[in-house]
């Protein structure tokens, strides 16, 4: 009983996350309209700052990762939305040079949590080819060791043969 409420719970846990992300595409899809409808004007007077367009991509950014976590519960995903949110506080705002090291320190940590704590599962989904350049590295350990494998049989077999004779 308790066992089956458990599952209850959590279909319907997920089934939610995929309506939220529903929403979440539907108003990201909305909001770029509205800014491309309302602001493409502007650049062709002289109140257009690149920094508002700059500020509003990188926000989208966030929000097109942020759906992608709800989607795939990876920890991929999660560092790629921490990445982004993080970079996008540099870029925007301005901050004092030891905030900046100290940003650029997070996004070292984060690369570097993503190149060599996670796994081929754990990069599934993610930006980039990190994650298929690790799955074409363990599929070519895999395709060694078949080899290795192989060649051993072929050994066993040849001794065989030789004691049989």
């Amino acid at each position: 009983m308790i066992h089956d409420s458990k599952k209850m719970l959590m279909e319907i846990a997920e089934f939610l996350e995929i309506v939220l992300a529903v929403l979440m595409i539907i108003i990201l899809v909305l909001i770029i309209l509205r800014t491309a409808i309302t602001q493409t004007p502007l650049i062709f007077t002289e109140g257009a700052s690149i920094h508002h367009y700059l500020e509003e991509a990188l926000m989208l950014t966030i929000a097109i990762e942020f759906v992608k976590m709800l989607c795939m519960h990876t920890p991929g995903t999660i560092i790629e939305v921490l990445l982004f949110a993080i970079a996008r506080h540099m870029i925007v705002e301005s901050l004092p040079p030891v905030q900046n090291l100290i940003i650029v320190l997070a996004i070292v940590i984060l690369f570097a949590a993503r190149k060599y704590l996670l796994t081929g599962h754990d990069q599934k989904g993610m930006t980039g080819h990190e994650g298929e350049a690790h799955e074409r590295k363990h599929a070519a350990e895999e395709a060694k060791e078949a080899r290795n494998e192989r060649r051993q049989l072929e050994r066993a077999a040849r001794a065989l043969r030789a004691k049989g004779e």
